[in-house]
């Protein structure tokens, strides 16, 4: 998948997170540059999400620059997504290191459901 393929992709699934703070509400949250940042380290809570459907879990793989840091980012989740309606991905915080490939692996969740406007109009940073 090119670049563009996977900011055009980028539009219509988002990033969010349950917040315990807020009794496990999930928010939208913000996908920084979807490419060059984490998005879970500074999570930015946008708006609730209101109702989503689960889609399914996968296995992602997430580029790894060592085995301590674990740094998803948007683009591999958007780029591994098997979903074509999905609009939504949840990433759990626990990964694994595989060695053989040199990557980080973790579950992904993938949600469908209705993007507000004011999420769906926010500019995607490469």
């Amino acid at each position: 998948m090119t670049k563009g393929k996977i900011i055009e992709r980028a539009k219509t699934l988002r990033p969010v997170e349950n917040f315990k703070q807020c009794g496990d509400m999930r928010f939208w949250v913000d996908g920084g540059k979807i490419h060059t940042q984490t998005y879970i380290w500074n999570l930015k809570r946008l708006k609730p999400t209101g109702y989503l459907r689960e889609l399914g879990r996968i296995i992602t793989y997430h580029k790894c620059a060592s085995p301590m840091l674990f740094k998803p980012s948007v683009d591999e989740c958007v780029y591994q997504c098997p979903y074509p309606e999905a609009t939504a991905f949840r990433i759990s915080p626990y990964c694994d290191y595989n060695k053989e490939l040199n990557r980080h692996e973790t579950e992904t969740i993938y949600y469908t459901g209705d993007i507000p406007e004011e999420i769906r109009n926010r500019e995607i940073e490469w």
